[in-house]
């Protein structure tokens, strides 16, 4: 019951579990943590109760049994239970002209700090894990000394490291051929603290360069074992140490 494209997928290590969303179906995909093949999902949640629309983002709080999508046509941020599915309503909604949401398209939730973070076109938006309704972000990180946001510049799903209460992201511009948005050139992986707001330089920045090798980084990975930072790049997938970012 896959689409033709996932641009997302959560894994729940606590219950063995993947989470996959189909936009197209309007519809998130539960899977055993060792499917293979065709094999059906053992849960899935869709119908006009749930208020999914183009779901292609997803984020699984297995301490708390929830999964939560941002929905980028509607501005909302949608929770649901996570071991239940069908046409089901999310347990809660944020959704709002406080929320200030503008095209939200990627989240990230830490259940251990109470954070949830939200990417959209102008920079990154936080709210609490438990927030519903119509509320106020309790930090946004937007503006031209942040190095994200715009129009023209997609971000990645963000990474949250919950010990060292650090948020990472990779950003990159999309450049422009006749009027048409099409590949995303220049770029950075940024850095922030919990609790940083407004217009404020990241933390710590890695910048695509000849220097670092990067490349168009749209997506990312950490191994705070190794305390690294992994970056699919053209083609590659790049390893950089970076002890900093884990303390």
């Amino acid at each position: 019951l896959q689409g033709r494209t996932n641009h997302a997928i959560a894994i729940d290590s606590v219950h063995d579990e993947i989470v996959v969303p189909n936009p197209f179906a309007q519809a998130i995909l539960f899977f055993r943590g060792g499917a293979k093949g065709e094999e059906p999902p053992i849960r899935v949640i869709q119908g006009p109760k749930t208020e999914l629309g183009y779901t292609d983002n997803v984020a699984v709080d297995p301490i708390h049994k929830e999964v939560f999508a941002a929905e980028f046509r509607t501005n909302a941020i949608l929770v649901f239970r996570s071991d239940v599915g069908g046409d089901v309503a999310p347990i809660r909604v944020i959704h709002g002209p406080k929320t200030k949401l503008d095209r939200p398209m990627k989240i990230a939730v830490d259940p251990v700090n109470n954070l949830l973070v939200v990417t959209s076109i102008p920079g990154l938006w936080f709210f609490n894990r438990t927030d519903n309704g119509d509320v106020a972000p309790r930090s946004i990180i937007a503006g031209p000394k942040s190095g994200i946001g715009g129009d023209n510049q997609i971000l990645s799903q963000p990474i949250l490291y919950p010990e060292g209460k650090k948020i990472i992201v990779s950003g990159g511009t999309r450049a422009s051929s006749n009027g048409l948005l099409e590949d995303i050139g220049g770029g950075m992986i940024g850095v922030w603290k919990y609790g940083d707001s407004g217009d404020i330089e990241p933390w710590a920045v890695l910048h695509c360069s000849p220097f670092t090798k990067m490349r168009k980084p749209a997506s990312l990975a950490i191994n705070p074992d190794a305390k690294e930072l992994i970056v699919p790049s053209i083609g590659r997938i790049l390893f950089y140490h970076l002890p900093e970012i884990f303390q």
